[in-house]
């Protein structure tokens, strides 16, 4: 060991096997190289960054732009990731999201002495599934896509309407990000965590 704290060249050879003997991969292809920093970095070329598109999601839900608020959100949050490059071809994607959007649950929280409600709880729930490169189809725990954000009323609809629609903004970034943690863990699996060889499988949970 001490000969090889002497020569680093040696000791990434000794781990490289390590992991291969291991049988630790990627199943979304190839991550960051020893330049990450600049070609593997949002806004580089692209070289080491797992492509990814986001199809149309259908809303189960009457709320206006509800599915234009999600996957706005979706298309921020991939765009910002250094593993992931986000484009509109599904043919030439290498991921693909796709799912729905549940009902919203709305509720009332507190009332005021004329029985008028101060504010509302707003519950935001998904069901995504990524499409892997080789055809295989994950699907996203819903335990952890579902998210609840209260707002405030106000005797103006449009105040209130305004309340809520920044309430699902601020739901939708929450959920956004915790759908690309999840899809960078099937990328870079948890050591010692059994592969799951069920081509349905779950992940974020």
């Amino acid at each position: 060991m001490a000969r090889m704290q002497r020569n680093p060249r040696l000791l990434l050879a000794f781990l490289a096997a390590t992991f291969a003997a291991c049988g630790y991969h990627s199943t979304l292809g190839p991550g960051p190289g020893p330049d990450a920093a600049g070609r593997g970095a949002a806004g580089g070329s692209g070289a080491g960054r797992s492509s990814i598109t986001i199809v149309a999601l259908r809303s189960d839900s009457p709320e206006p732009w509800l599915d234009r608020i999600v996957t706005d959100a979706l298309r921020r949050e991939f765009g910002g990731r250094a593993r992931l490059r986000l484009i509109d071809d599904p043919d030439n994607a290498e991921l693909e999201i796709s799912g729905r959007i549940r009902p919203l649950d709305i509720q009332s929280r507190s009332f005021s002495s004329f029985v008028a409600a101060l504010e509302y709880s707003l519950t935001l729930a998904l069901d995504l599934d990524v499409r892997l490169a080789n055809g295989d189809v994950v699907k996203l725990d819903p335990t952890m896509l579902s998210e609840t954000e209260s707002y405030l009323a106000s005797p103006d609809i449009e105040v209130t309407r305004t309340n809520r629609l920044e309430a699902l903004r601020r739901i939708s970034d929450l959920l956004a990000s915790r759908v690309a943690d999840s899809i960078e863990l099937i990328d870079q699996p948890i050591p010692g965590a059994e592969a799951v060889p069920d081509t349905e499988k779950s992940a974020g949970g």
